[in-house]
């Protein structure tokens, strides 16, 4: 006889149940009477007593299709909900596919009392006389919502909650992937020796940093092909950016049915059966996006985490878990090693590599002897064109004369960031948030890129109706234009708006690769996971565009982003340029870039995160607070900042968001910086505090290890 620690389905606590037989254990899915009604939940945990002040109710059985986790998964989960102080239904939302969780659905009950007066109740009497109870929807659609309601304050009628015992047959049919051109791969000495090492290392966690182009994924792809020789498994994550047609065709020819392909345009059946074909043991190998870490892989042997910097890892909504740091500590719990890779390293994960934390491996040569481009720095203060120096015009011109191609990036999407009114100095700004509306010209609207309201751009002011309008701040759009008029050959533009069409990436891809067009311009979407063998110039439109963010980690970004998309340029065998320009060419960030010099950036870098006090030498945790009224926030802030106040930790607020409404809400917030002990200490405290704290009308939002301060 067991007690257990359930989460119940719908709710944000663990409750007790007894397991009379010993029938039952961690990880179980199970039915259980909660309320007095039928609840599904999973065991949590075991009880560390076993004598209560209240009734214990036993389990009830088993819940349909006999799924079960693994205790070191459930021990994951737990410490998702302890770290990121998460609840629970959070984190089980965000881990388990929503077609295998366990559904409800809502059903009438004939209570038999009724005695019609009306034909419509004598209708429904007979119509539940034949079946005795009916899903909420058919009779719905056969009666009046407002009668039903009548039927059901009356007594006729009772509305029931129950489980919805039915699932979807797996669907067992395989695809054949079409190949594309291809060459087989040999690891060089160099790649070779960092694999074997890997192999044979006591060390759980590796860092790889490798140049771009230097082959890392090939050294990814030996490891796992290793593994799986031997029956063992891997998780392969890559930034949702870098799942390209490219990378997954790959996989594909190597692993065949045997890797499942997870990422965020799957629908939930399609979700699901991956996750099940994986529960299972018919796939090993998964390839895919942030979620995937949480995919039940049978005897896993390798987490690999490329680009291991990006920010995409992070997840910016509840449960605010960080996929890199999940999976760390799944490597820890399921025994299994964790490799990490990036040509330019977070400025965290370089420092364990550097003390040890982490074994850390240099690849210094791209792959096939190929060169690493030239790279200059133009200072656009000296420039007419507001757009094109003259230095980025003429190499434009000799790289399409050679018949080569050009990428040039803008991390900025749309036409323009502001419009404003020559007349009357209007600006268009969106009534749900403090931000400006961009204007986009591919379909002639208005839009915000925080809430995404979009209207019709009339081509006047709408205060004054002047037509004299100035459009400040340029977009990748605008680029294409001006662009356009000194080059008339094949342009193609890759952002998120031109994406948003089914397919869209796949077939851009395939065509820059053929040659149907000379020119890529595109936001940070094309700075990584592409390679076309016949771009030989890159251009960086503006590299300021995330260095004058007022963020600690705004000049890591710059040299990130940089680096990166300058890797796109000489990856065949020709020589690459690349150019960028820029209004700071002294900052060390951009100086840093043009020299290929991370190591520098890196020293830079560490040394101003240690006299500040940021990570890694600190741990940081943002409290985010937001109401529609503004009154109110202010008050509740104020309140909340007194009592999570502390003399062990840095705490700093209550203040603005740097957009300070978004949707309609105002947000401040409270940013909380201290060491690792000090602030694992305070985080029990916080989040007892915060669960007893009157909020009122304000949501409250806890990110521990925040990305965007924004």
């Amino acid at each position: 006889m067991n007690y257990y620690k359930v989460y119940v389905d719908g709710t944000n606590a663990f409750y007790t149940y007894l397991d009379e037989k010993d029938e039952y254990k961690i990880g179980d899915f199970i039915m259980v009477s909660f309320r007095n009604k039928k609840r599904g939940g999973i065991i949590a945990a075991k009880e560390e007593k076993d004598s209560f002040d209240f009734k214990v109710l036993p389990i009830l059985g088993r819940a349909p299709g006999e799924i079960s986790l693994s205790e070191n998964f459930i021990k994951l989960l737990l410490w998702i909900t302890d770290y990121y102080l998460a609840s629970f239904g959070q984190v089980f939302s965000a881990a388990i596919p929503a077609n295998l969780k366990i559904k409800y659905k809502e059903i009438y009950v004939f209570s038999e009392k009724i005695n019609p007066q009306t034909f419509e109740e004598q209708e429904l009497f007979e119509y539940m006389k034949k079946k005795k109870s009916i899903s909420k929807a058919t009779l719905e659609k056969k009666f009046h919502k407002t009668f039903l309601n009548r039927m059901v304050k009356e007594g006729n009628l009772i509305l029931e909650k129950v489980l919805h015992e039915k699932r979807e047959k797996k669907n067992e049919e395989c695809t054949a992937v079409e190949e594309q051109y291809r060459e087989e791969k040999v690891l060089t000495p160099e790649q070779k020796a960092i694999k074997d090492d890997i192999e044979s290392s006591d060390k759980r966690y590796s860092l790889i940093k490798g140049v771009t182009g230097s082959g890392k994924t090939e050294i990814y792809l030996e490891l796992i092909k290793e593994a799986f020789k031997k029956g063992k498994g891997s998780i392969f994550l890559v930034p949702e950016i870098s799942l390209t047609p490219q990378m997954v065709n790959r996989f594909r020819h190597e692993f065949k049915d045997s890797i499942a392909i997870l990422h965020s345009g799957l629908t939930d059946k399609e979700r699901a059966e991956e996750w099940s074909d994986l529960y299972a043991g018919r796939k090993k190998i998964v390839l895919g996006v942030r979620s995937a870490i949480f995919a039940p892989v049978k005897d896993l042997e390798y987490i690999i985490i490329d680009e291991e910097h990006e920010t995409s890892y992070k997840q910016d909504s509840n449960p605010r878990y960080n996929a890199k740091y999940v999976g760390i500590k799944r490597g820890e719990l399921e025994g299994c090693k964790v490799v990490l890779g990036s040509a330019t390293p977070s400025i965290e994960s370089y420092y364990y590599g550097k003390t040890g934390v982490f074994k850390l491996y240099n690849l210094e040569s791209r792959y096939s002897n190929a060169v690493l481009p030239e790279i200059e720095v133009v200072d656009m203060k000296g420039e007419e064109d507001l757009f094109f120096s003259k230095t980025l015009l003429k190499n434009i011109a000799e790289t399409l004369r050679r018949k080569e191609q050009v990428m040039l990036l803008l991390n900025r999407k749309g036409y323009s960031t502001l419009v404003q009114c020559k007349s009357c100095g209007h600006i268009e700004e969106c009534p749900h948030c403090s931000i400006k509306l961009n204007y986009y010209s591919s379909d002639q609207s208005l839009k915000c890129n925080y809430c995404g309201i979009s209207r019709k751009f009339r081509k006047k002011c709408e205060k004054c109706g002047s037509e004299e309008l100035i459009h400040s701040g340029k977009g990748v759009e605008r680029v294409e234009e001006e662009l356009k008029k000194y080059f008339p050959v094949r342009i193609i533009r890759v952002d998120s708006e031109s994406a948003k069409e089914k397919g869209f990436f796949e077939k851009m891809y395939f065509d820059f690769l053929e040659g149907k067009y000379d020119i890529m311009i595109g936001t940070q979407m094309i700075a990584k996971g592409l390679h076309f063998p016949n771009v030989t110039l890159v251009g960086v439109i503006n590299a300021d565009t995330i260095l004058n963010f007022p963020d600690f980690r705004a000049g890591e970004k710059t040299f990130q982003l940089g680096t990166q998309v300058a890797g796109r340029a000489g990856r065949g065998d020709k020589k690459g340029k690349v150019i960028i320009q820029t209004y700071q060419p002294e900052n060390y960030a951009i100086e840093k870039i043009s020299q290929g010099d991370y190591e520098g950036f890196y020293e830079k870098e560490i040394e101003n995160r240690k006299i500040l006090e940021y990570t890694p030498f600190s741990k940081i945790i943002n409290v985010g607070i937001s109401s529609k009224n503004e009154e109110e926030l202010e008050k509740i802030s104020q309140e909340l900042v007194k009592q999570i106040n502390s003399k062990e930790v840095e705490v700093y607020g209550p203040m603005k968001s740097m957009v300070y409404k978004v949707k309609d809400r105002y947000r401040q917030h409270i940013f909380i910086k201290g060491s690792r002990e000090k602030i694992n200490r305070y985080k029990r405290n916080l989040k007892k505090i915060i669960a007893s704290f009157d909020s009122g009308n304000c949501r409250i939002t806890i990110d521990v290890d925040p990305i965007n301060l924004i």
